[in-house]
C-alpha cells in the first residue's frame, strides 16, 4: 500500500522531533564527576607543569579508600594570562556602551567597604571589578566611584586595530559570544571607542599592583573544594596548650573530620607520614623553591615521589598530632622559610 503524502508529512515530522529530543538530552547530560576540585582550578594566572600528574578519577571515596584508587587522568595544560598596563585610550565611557543585556552602576565607596564586599553584594567577582575598572587602585579611597557590572565579564574599550578575532583569542572566547552581547552585526559593526562588554573572561588591563597580587595568588589555590575560613592565622600566637606566645609557621583552616584535601599546586611529593606535632602529614614540592605543607590528616592518600596537580585529593581533614579539635594545617614555605598562605590563595 503506498504512503499517502499526509502520512510521509507526519512520518518525517515525527522522526525529525524524535532526533531533537535524544540531542536536547544528549547536550544536558550531566559529565560524570571526578575527584578533583574544580574550585581552586579558576585562578588563570598559573600554567600547570606536574605532567603526568595522578589524580582520582572515580567519585571521592570514603575515608577508608586506600590510595590504589588514584588512577592517571588525560591532562590538559593550561595557558598563562598575558596582563598589561592600562592605557589613556582604555578609559571606560559607559555612553558608549554597546551591551543592552549588562548593565553598569557608578558607585561611590561609602565607610567600612571594601572591593570584596562591594562583589559579593552585586554578586560578582574581584575579576569583573577590575575588569569594569582597568585603572582601579589597589587600595579602595572613600568616596571614590567604581563601575558596578551587572554581570560578570569585563568591558573593553575598542582601539582602531582590534577586530572580532582579536578579542575573541585575546580573551580565550568566541566572536558570537562578543557579537551577540553586543548588538554587533554586519550592518551594525564595532567602531573605535565603542565599550564592549565581553561576558565570563578575567580582565587583562590592570595596574602593576593588582598584576603582581594576582601572580601571587595564582601559585595556590585552597586546598578544599570550597571556600575556608581559618582559625588561626599565620605568624605570633598564644599557644593554645601553654598560653605562651609562640609563632604559628601556617595557618589552620576550619573543616570537618574527614573532609577532602587537595593538592593546592601541582609538583611532587616529597614526605607522607607522621611528623611530630602536625600529626599525618604531605609535604608537596613545588618549583622555584616552593613547598607546602598539610597537616593532622586522619587519611593520607598520597604516595611519596608521587608527581600531582592542583586539584589532586591528596588525603583527608583530621585531628592527629597536637590538635584541640579536626582541621587542617596549611603552611607554605620558601626555601624553607614559612611564608603567610593567605598571600597566596
Amino acid at each position: 500500500m503506498a504512503f499517502s503524502p499526509n502520512r510521509r508529512f507526519w512520518i518525517l515530522g515525527l522522526f525529525c522531533l524524535t532526533v531533537g529530543v535524544i540531542y536536547v538530552l544528549a547536550r544536558h547530560t550531566t559529565a560524570p564527576s571526578d575527584n578533583t576540585s574544580a574550585y581552586i582550578l579558576i585562578t588563570p594566572t598559573v600554567v600547570e607543569t606536574a605532567g603526568g600528574a595522578q589524580t582520582p578519577t572515580a567519585s571521592i571515596a570514603p575515608a577508608t579508600a586506600p590510595a590504589a584508587l588514584v588512577s592517571t587522568p588525560v591532562f590538559t595544560a593550561t595557558v598563562a594570562a598575558v596582563y598589561s598596563e592600562p592605557a589613556v585610550s582604555d578609559v571606560i565611557d559607559l555612553k558608549k556602551l554597546r551591551s543592552k543585556d549588562a548593565t553598569v552602576t557608578v558607585h561611590k565607596v561609602d565607610f567600612g567597604e571594601n572591593y570584596w564586599t562591594l562583589a559579593k553584594q552585586a554578586n560578582i567577582d574581584i575579576y569583573t571589578l577590575i575588569g569594569a575598572n582597568p585603572t582601579m587602585p589597589f587600595k579602595a579611597a572613600y568616596h571614590m566611584t567604581l563601575n558596578i557590572l551587572s554581570h560578570k565579564g569585563i568591558l573593553h574599550t575598542v582601539h582602531s586595530e582590534d577586530t572580532l578575532s582579536k578579542l575573541a583569542e585575546k580573551y580565550r572566547t568566541t566572536e558570537k559570544i562578543i557579537q551577540d552581547a553586543n548588538n554587533i552585526h554586519w550592518w551594525r559593526p564595532m567602531h573605535a571607542g565603542d565599550v564592549l562588554f565581553i561576558p565570563n573572561v578575567k580582565p587583562l588591563l590592570m595596574i602593576k599592583e593588582w598584576r603582581d597580587y594576582f601572580s601571587k595568588r595564582g601559585m595556590f589555590g585552597v586546598p578544599f573544594s570550597k571556600w575556608a575560613t581559618w582559625t588561626s592565622g599565620f605568624g605570633l600566637r598564644v599557644d593554645p596548650f601553654t598560653g605562651k606566645h609562640r609563632e604559628h609557621t601556617g595557618v589552620d583552616l576550619r573543616a570537618k573530620y574527614g573532609d577532602p584535601v587537595y593538592a593546592s599546586a601541582p609538583g611532587k611529593v616529597v614526605f607522607t607520614g607522621v611528623a611530630g606535632g602536625y600529626g599525618n602529614l604531605i609535604r608537596i614540592a613545588h618549583s622555584h623553591g616552593y613547598m607546602s605543607y598539610y597537616g593532622h590528616l586522619s587519611k593520607i592518600y598520597a604516595k611519596t615521589g608521587q608527581k600531582v596537580r592542583r586539584g589532586t585529593l591528596i588525603g583527608r581533614v583530621g585531628a592527629t598530632g597536637r590538635v584541640t579539635g579536626p582541621h587542617l594545617h596549611f603552611e607554605i614555605r620558601l626555601n624553607g622559610k614559612p611564608l603567610d598562605p593567605l598571600q597566596f590563595i
